[in-house]
């Protein structure tokens, strides 16, 4: 390989790189996310994450127990659980799209999501 063709992979490279970088933050950082409740595999509940400073409580009773949420300021946490290990009582506040707290002895999952398209997000065509 010439200098030039050297010079020419490595810029395709980095330039790639920034590109799959910014991408991913850009989708992190989506509007209109929301907190998708699970129980057993099965979605219950959606919970905008747009709501400004009030603290929002959501209580979730399942067959194996009980879990209590609480929202605000777009981060999305487990405050109370009657599970025998508190893991999920334990986890950091979540925020970005694709961030989980799961409470394993009740089935019981939280995930970030955003609605699958905005007016300003890109389309992928394929041909």
């Amino acid at each position: 390989m010439k200098k030039g063709d050297m010079i020419v992979l490595a810029s395709i490279i980095v330039l790639s790189l920034v590109l799959f970088f910014l991408t991913g933050q850009t989708l992190r950082e989506a509007q209109n996310k929301y907190a998708s409740v699970q129980i057993a595999g099965r979605e219950v509940q959606k919970i905008p994450l747009e709501g400004g400073k009030k603290t929002r409580e959501y209580k979730f009773k399942t067959k194996l127990g009980t879990n209590k949420v609480l929202v605000k300021d777009g981060k999305v946490w487990v405050q109370e659980a009657n599970c025998p290990d508190q893991i999920c009582v334990h986890m950091a506040p979540i925020e970005k799209v694709g961030e989980t707290i799961i409470c394993l002895p009740h089935e019981f999952l939280v995930e970030i999501k955003a609605n699958k398209k905005g007016p300003d997000d890109l389309d992928l065509l394929l041909r």
